[in-house]
């Protein structure tokens, strides 16, 4: 199933052009990288991808849902999630709470007995669920929207720079959860990077070129 299809697509910072008549099918089960220097528009167009920011033109679809020109009513239902390069967080809230709001915010049904603990304890954070957010390290921080990973399983997935701040065994999560996204939830998963350790890991690399008019 193709759960990703762009056509066509061209992104614009300002009058500047960034990326021109880019398309991209990414199916379930497949892991993609998007790689390349700085500004070029990894970013940009990772949130034209998931809906959050608008192309100047071209067409985006996820499962099957237009995401642009028009948007779809029930794009939430599709199973898809993106993290940021830098995720947001309550700095003041508990680990526990912040986990909650993930759960929340990506529109699942929050329960005590959905296995928060055994996410977390997987990613080096079960002793740490009371723990301000805010007193995390950054790998820590990134293990945390790991773990959320870890728990929620979606089907789609636009990842930026996810293993920014981990450490060799934050890396190493890291590419058993993509592992397992790929091979047991057939998740479609889309990453930013320049971490040449993941990009091996991936089926494909896509390497974004400066746009020259």
């Amino acid at each position: 199933m193709t759960a990703v299809l762009c056509e066509e697509l061209e992104l614009r910072a300002g009058y500047k052009t960034l990326i021109k008549n880019f398309s991209l099918s990414l199916k379930s089960g497949q892991v993609f990288a998007l790689t390349g220097p700085n500004g070029l528009g990894k970013t940009t167009l990772l949130r034209t991808l998931c809906g959050v920011s608008k192309p100047y033109r071209g067409r985006v679809s996820v499962a099957g849902q237009s995401v642009w020109p028009q948007a779809a009513d029930t794009l939430s239902e599709v199973g898809l999630c993106y993290l940021a390069s830098h995720p947001a967080f309550f700095p003041d809230h508990s680990v526990m709470a912040n986990f909650e709001f993930y759960v929340r915010a990506h529109g699942a049904h929050w329960s005590k007995q959905m296995p928060m603990v055994e996410s977390l304890r997987a990613f080096g954070l079960g002793d740490r669920l009371t723990q301000a957010a805010r007193t995390l390290s950054t790998g820590q921080k990134r293990r945390l929207t790991l773990a959320f990973l870890h728990l929620m399983r979606p089907k789609i997935l636009f990842l930026d720079e996810p293993t920014n701040g981990l450490d060799n065994h934050g890396v190493e999560l890291c590419l058993n959860l993509l592992n397992t996204l790929k091979n047991e939830s057939k998740s479609a998963v889309l990453i930013a990077t320049h971490d040449q350790q993941l990009c091996r890991s991936c089926d494909e690399n896509i390497e974004l070129q400066r746009w020259a008019p």
